[in-house]
């Protein structure tokens, strides 16, 4: 394979990063539209019902968009012919915490398609109540929301692997290997972050807030080495 074939990763990564910022930007109970609070469940599933036709495309826009960039990632797998176990590791953290987050939609779309067929569902046979319908949508976005939770432990930590394999590869600092070790320490950030958040008594809206922010940190970092495959810089494409 030569060096220009090389590419198509670099654009999956780049091409998918950027439809998934479009899509969480416009998720319905997120930044701009009908903004909430991510603590306030019922509010939230009161912004994704009312905008259901949006939610079901941006949650879509969001599972393949995730697919797109699984496929970019998975080829710093082929650099790995030295048998360098941790980048082998971080590819596969990687893609395992985009599973984890493909899961979290799903049940978003679940919720979503609930409250818009709850005249149908039926609990022993006996069409549910308003209240059991609310209870179940409560429980889908509060499972999601542990969900969610994992997410950003495995993709700091994955962040913290991938990271460091990919930024001990470089023999000298340009902006590629900056943006390796930005996100490996956006990684590490996220993960104090977690157990800072754990065990101190601090606002759950600060801990959702943080990581927003380390996980937007992240994609930026890692939508640079995009850019770097793209470019076929040596260190983060293949030999040949």
């Amino acid at each position: 394979m030569t060096l220009s074939g090389n590419r198509a990763p670099g654009v999956a990564i780049v091409g998918g990063l950027a439809a998934l910022m479009v899509a969480l930007i416009l998720y319905p109970g997120g930044w701009v539209v009908d903004a909430t609070s991510s603590m306030d469940f019922q509010a939230t599933i009161d912004a994704m019902v009312e905008n259901d036709n949006l939610s079901h495309g941006v949650l879509s826009a969001v599972i393949l968009s995730c697919l797109v960039v699984s496929y970019g990632i998975l080829s710093f797998w082929r650099l790995s012919d030295s048998e360098d176990a941790l980048l082998r590791f971080g590819v596969l953290l990687n893609l395992f915490h985009y599973g984890i987050y493909i899961l979290t939609m799903g049940m978003r779309h679940m919720l979503v398609a609930i409250a818009q067929h709850q005249d149908n569902i039926e609990v022993d046979g006996v069409a549910a109540s308003s209240e059991q319908i609310n209870d179940y949508l409560v429980m889908l976005q509060a499972s999601s929301g542990g969900l969610h939770y994992a997410f950003v432990i495995v993709s700091s930590m994955s962040g913290v692997v991938l990271g460091f394999a990919l930024a001990r590869r470089f023999d000298s600092m340009n902006v590629y290997a900056a943006a390796c070790w930005v996100f490996c320490l956006a990684g590490v950030a996220g993960l104090l972050n977690v157990f800072i958040g754990q065990q101190a008594e601090a606002a759950p809206e600060a801990f959702v807030i943080v990581s927003n922010l380390v996980l937007f940190v992240a994609a930026f970092a890692l939508l640079v080495i995009g850019i770097g495959v793209m470019r076929g810089e040596r260190e983060l494409v293949p030999e040949g």
